[in-house]
């Protein structure tokens, strides 16, 4: 059978570069040996490389030389900090408040992926990159149709921006979040933004959803994690949240890449492809979509 035919949908050519450099990581030789030859004989004499390394190349490169750094294992007790794994992926645009003190300065994606650990945990990534790292596609600046966007949307954006760093002070109830609450924000806004009827009216339908922008089988993801978060056990109860139920860690960060072997398994649903809930449909409430009482998520929008 021929080799499967691969595809980058997301490369991070910044985050990639950065991580080559602050690991001291030499891609490639800086130099080779050519002979060359001249009147006062022969000799080896050192010239550059004369070519370029493809995406492909860097990647598996980079992928051998920290590959005592990358974990895949999920159910490893130490903070992760570099990932790989394959899942369904979904995409969406991050919709921002744009008042934080730390601001992404470029339209952003929230990219969700879950994997089950061999224990039978639970993980979910919120990963989130530049929307200009999609490669091949361009998502229009307007939506369609307008869904919930979370309040806490100020803190998750400072959180990304910051790269993980503590928050505290500001104005808005988002910054008294503890991490724990802060991370299952995060995850709602990455299984949820963009919903305007009932949740289990847009359950398992990413293409009901405003600014959802595709979704797709990666058969490999790399990433930088900001933030892991374990779930105390008993402190959330997730009964009424079918699309959050059973999860045990959240890992925020940014994605260097997003591969598929599977070009067919993409699903776009911008323009035509978007789906409109009916007006008929139940409508969405504060009781509905956030449970227990006890966390303050969000609002309705649009």
């Amino acid at each position: 059978m021929p080799n499967p035919v691969g595809r980058y949908v997301y490369w991070s050519e910044r985050l990639v570069r950065e991580v080559i450099d602050d690991n001291g990581i030499q891609l490639d030789s800086r130099l080779k040996p050519s002979l060359k030859l001249g009147v006062g004989g022969s000799g080896v004499d050192l010239a550059g490389r004369d070519r370029e390394k493809t995406t492909f190349e860097i990647a598996e490169k980079l992928k051998r030389k920290l590959r005592r750094s990358i974990v895949s294992d999920f159910d490893i007790s130490a903070s992760l900090q570099l990932v790989q794994g394959a899942s369904w992926v979904e995409v969406a645009e991050f919709q921002r408040w744009g008042y934080p003190r730390h601001r992404l300065g470029q339209r952003t994606a929230v990219i969700h992926a879950r994997s089950l650990t061999r224990r039978g945990q639970r993980v979910d990534l919120c990963l989130f990159g530049g929307l200009k790292n999609l490669r091949g596609y361009t998502v229009p600046e307007d939506d369609p149709v307008h869904g919930w966007t979370s309040s806490s949307a100020p803190a998750i954006e400072e959180l990304v921006a910051s790269r993980g760093a503590v928050l505290r002070g500001g104005t808005d109830d988002a910054y008294s979040l503890d991490e724990e609450e802060l991370a299952v924000d995060t995850l709602k806004v990455a299984l949820s933004q963009g919903i305007y009827r009932h949740p289990d009216d847009h359950l398992g339908r990413p293409e009901t959803r405003a600014f959802t922008v595709m979704g797709f089988d990666a058969t490999e993801y790399v990433a930088l994690i900001y933030k892991d978060v374990k779930l105390t056990p008993g402190r959330w109860d997730f009964q009424n949240e079918q699309e959050m139920l059973g999860t045990t860690r959240i890992l925020i960060g940014a994605p260097l890449w997003l591969r598929t072997t599977n070009p067919g398994s993409i699903r776009t649903y911008l323009g035509s492809n978007r789906v409109e809930l009916p007006a008929t449909a139940r409508p969405i409430t504060r009781q509905t979509l956030f449970q227990p009482g006890q966390q303050n998520d969000g609002q309705v929008s649009g």
